[in-house]
């Protein structure tokens, strides 16, 4: 694999998403480039790709785009199999496992951070800071004050004592990971990954609610999830550190990944060709991607756009689950008359 034809990974090194996503990377030993992004908007890398979704971590495998970290996993154990290339086999490898596998990466994207947002320490500089704020209140559609973050930290502290104790329960049998495997598998990730991060934050969980005694397992697992990335980042092969000025050259400069090109009867009605918007169900909903449809599937929607950089043709991709996908000239039906649909990821301030 040439440097041109590894996946570039558009991160803020701290969200915990980006830390999936190179958890991932590194336990799979998947060459990859990275190009940092502010914390907050604008992000001129991905504008000048033609890209208006404003989450990261975003991947580029060529010219297509890939949006949603759910999605990106996906499409990595899709085009880097372990069969294949030497890349370390991490996913389900039955029916069964495949199973407890979805239903744990959705589990804590959407149940787990609910009360994980809430319980982010408000003592941390960056909570503090008006432009953060201001940023995330656009993304999250409700107040990201201190205040408001206070407010709600105690019901969101008591939920999760609940999850932790759920994890506690899964490992009590003894069981090194959760599947019950030797090593990690895609499941520990799709587990782990919102629990990591937080323990990050000085103060996001009080001694006195999540010591090791009363949770010795899941302390434990979590020891192992970090020692097995670290040496993990070792063996791998160094990513790429590319500024966003070359990461763009070079993308521009690409072919497409994606020769699976199709539009399926929906039941949206939507054909191919059509002028489509696409955007996330729960957070950061007012920034939408438009272009002309050209793959629809159960999984997956891609449009095609031109960069704002040299008018170049992009494909970005979206998943189905938790996205909506219009009409261009239809503005989609909302559950309060005007904001786009809400789940677990919003939360009203009270």
């Amino acid at each position: 694999m040439t440097p041109a034809e590894r996946p570039v990974l558009f991160l803020w090194s701290f969200s915990p998403w980006s830390n999936k996503i190179v958890a991932y990377l590194a336990l799979r030993g998947i060459p990859y480039a990275r190009c940092e992004q502010p914390i907050v908007l604008p992000r001129p890398d991905l504008e000048a790709l033609g890209v208006n979704y404003r989450r990261v971590p975003v991947i580029s495998l060529g010219r297509d785009i890939y949006c949603d970290s759910l999605l990106c996993i996906e499409k990595l154990e899709e085009i880097y199999p372990g069969s294949e290339g030497g890349y370390k086999a991490l996913s389900a490898q039955n029916n069964t496992e495949f199973a407890l596998e979805k239903l744990l990466e959705k589990w804590t994207d959407v149940v787990v951070f609910k009360p994980a947002a809430a319980v982010i320490p408000t003592s941390l500089d960056l909570m503090k800071d008006p432009a953060f704020q201001k940023d995330r209140e656009e993304l999250w559609g409700r107040s990201w004050s201190p205040e408001a973050q206070e407010a709600l930290r105690p019901a969101a502290l008591a939920d999760m004592r609940a999850m932790f104790q759920f994890l506690e329960n899964v490992l009590s049998d003894g069981r090194q990971w959760i599947l019950g495997s030797n090593e990690p598998r895609l499941a520990d990730i799709h587990s782990c990954w919102i629990f990591d991060w937080l323990f990050q934050l000085p103060g996001a969980f009080p001694e006195e609610f999540f010591s090791k005694q009363q949770f010795p397992k899941t302390h434990a697992w979590r020891d192992r999830y970090n020692a097995a990335i670290a040496e993990a980042k070792e063996d791998a092969p160094k990513p790429d550190e590319l500024e966003g000025k070359d990461a763009v050259k070079q993308i521009l400069s690409a072919d497409f990944v994606d020769r699976d090109i199709r539009v399926e009867a929906d039941p949206s009605g939507l054909k191919e060709g059509q002028e489509v918007d696409m955007f996330p169900n729960d957070t950061g909903y007012t920034r939408k991607d438009s272009g002309r449809l050209i793959k629809l599937t159960a999984s997956e929607a891609v449009v095609s756009t031109k960069s704002k950089q040299d008018g170049q043709e992009m494909r970005i991709h979206y998943p189905r689950w938790n996205f909506t996908i219009v009409p261009k000239s239809k503005k989609a039906e909302t559950n309060d008359g005007g904001a786009a649909p809400q789940n677990g990821h919003v939360l009203p301030v009270q």
